[in-house]
């Protein structure tokens, strides 16, 4: 990992939220007054829901109709099932915010297949950033999670095409997994401006101690934006096996922590 790594740990899911929430304003207001917009892809799954129903109090209309929301992967089921990513978040956020129906870009799951669904996705990434005038999308913020095996978006350990530089989308069909899924790159990831690891809970002390600490080599400790920063925002309870070199203050004003 490169030295724009920053790790924060809060005492608490709701401290960490309210940290999230201001960083996530900083960042929107930083990208409109720089070029009029602000990107950001949204990660799916069970962690970021509070931080989401946080997010959904922001109450600034110039803010929201300025920016475009993505994700960063999503199941490839209707969009009613329970584990659609996108019912999710629009229970979550979408529907007690002011943004505009254009600026929410959901991944449709009504084609053929997932792999269709994958070049629907680039054609609209492409598309939406062709302004930027670069080979890949940039974001303004990825929000990513981080599973137990170390997985992030839907990158998973074992697939053979994750360093593709060229890859902007990737459909992701594994034999442990329960849906088809479709996710942004690898590449598109580092290539965001700002990434942000929300991880929460007990259950994932074990793969963030392999991260953090061990040089485990995973998709999620493959993410390390060329031009961006990475930050790892973690409760204490994913933190816990962090061994003792790892100093961080607690509370709503850590702002500026990072590895000793």
């Amino acid at each position: 990992m490169g030295p724009q790594r920053k790790i924060l740990i809060f005492e608490n899911s709701f401290i960490l939220a309210n940290y999230l929430l201001k960083l996530w304003q900083t960042i929107a207001q930083q990208s409109i007054a720089d070029h009029n917009q602000f990107n950001a892809a949204l990660s799916g799954g069970r962690t970021p829901a509070e931080f989401y129903c946080r997010l959904s109090t922001i109450d600034d209309d110039a803010l929201w109709q300025k920016t475009h929301l993505f994700l960063g992967d999503e199941h490839f089921v209707p969009a009613g099932d329970k584990e659609n990513n996108y019912r999710m978040i629009k229970a979550n956020l979408i529907d007690y915010i002011h943004i505009p129906r254009a600026n929410v870009h959901a991944i449709t799951t009504d084609v053929e297949n997932a792999a269709v669904a994958a070049e629907h996705l680039k054609h609209e990434l492409v598309g939406h950033f062709s302004c930027q005038r670069k080979p890949l999308p940039t974001f303004d913020l990825i929000l990513l999670g981080i599973g137990e095996d170390g997985h992030t978006a839907s990158l998973f350990p074992g697939m053979d095409n994750i360093a593709d530089p060229n890859l902007v989308t990737v459909p992701v069909s594994l034999p442990h997994l329960k849906n088809d899924r479709v996710s942004l790159s690898l590449s598109v990831i580092n290539s965001a401006r700002y990434v942000i690891f929300l991880v929460l809970g007990a259950q994932k002390d074990a793969i963030m101690r392999k991260i953090l600490e061990e040089n485990f080599t995973c998709p999620a400790s493959r993410v390390s934006p060329a031009d961006g920063e990475l930050i790892f925002l973690l409760d204490k309870e994913a933190a816990r096996k962090l061994s003792k070199s790892f100093i961080y203050a607690h509370g709503q004003d850590t702002l500026s922590l990072k590895q000793e």
